[in-house]
């Protein structure tokens, strides 16, 4: 058996453009992508293309898509005990930002 890699380009800020058939097939992708547990971009991908196939599916029946999320609870108790620190100067557009680190809230006296 001959074995080969295969390489899928998607650009996140046009998922509206995409077939339907595509769409389906990026998701698949996402979902199997080696990138490690927890990688921010990895987890982007997998909800922006989650929301595009939600928002096609209801299409003719508008719905607030963004209100109340299933991370939304842990990030609340994430933020009440520590805060976000990105890389010495990174910019918040450029992926480098998400390298940073969570550090403990100071008590209140």
């Amino acid at each position: 058996m001959t074995a080969l890699d295969i390489t899928i380009s998607l650009d996140l800020d046009r998922l509206a453009r995409y077939t339907d058939e595509h769409l389906a097939m990026l998701w698949h992708v996402a979902q199997a992508n080696p990138a490690p547990h927890g990688d921010y971009l990895a987890g982007e991908a997998v909800s922006r293309i989650g929301f595009e196939i939600i928002r096609r599916w209801l299409a003719k029946t508008p719905a607030v898509l963004h209100h109340h999320q299933q991370r939304d609870r842990y990030w609340a108790a994430l933020c009440k005990l520590a805060k976000y620190q990105p890389p010495e100067g990174a910019d918040p557009r450029d992926p480098a930002w998400h390298n940073g680190t969570w550090v403990p809230r100071e008590a209140a006296p």
